[in-house]
């Protein structure tokens, strides 16, 4: 039961970095702007992401890590928009 749940947990994450940010970096590089977006919200949910992947590191957790790691790059790049546009 436990490794369903990991799997289940490596799934939703990986899609909402991939499919949910991914969007939303489309949306802003299009604009040109972060308008709507709260600054604050990002930079916790990128202090959130990286705490998730150091702790799959840590652990040894490749379910864990991967998906994270590439959560914490789409919320970078999101991140370095509010200091680009």
């Amino acid at each position: 039961m436990f490794e369903i749940i990991r799997w289940s947990t490596f799934l939703s994450t990986a899609l909402m970095a991939v499919v949910g940010y991914s969007d939303q970096i489309r949306v802003i590089w299009t604009q040109h702007s972060t308008e709507g977006l709260s600054f604050w919200m990002v930079l916790i949910a990128f202090w959130s992401w990286l705490s998730y992947a150091l702790y799959g590191y840590y652990k040894m957790d490749h379910k864990i890590f991967w998906p994270n790691l590439a959560g914490l790059i789409t919320i970078s790049v999101i991140l370095a928009s509010f200091f680009i546009f």
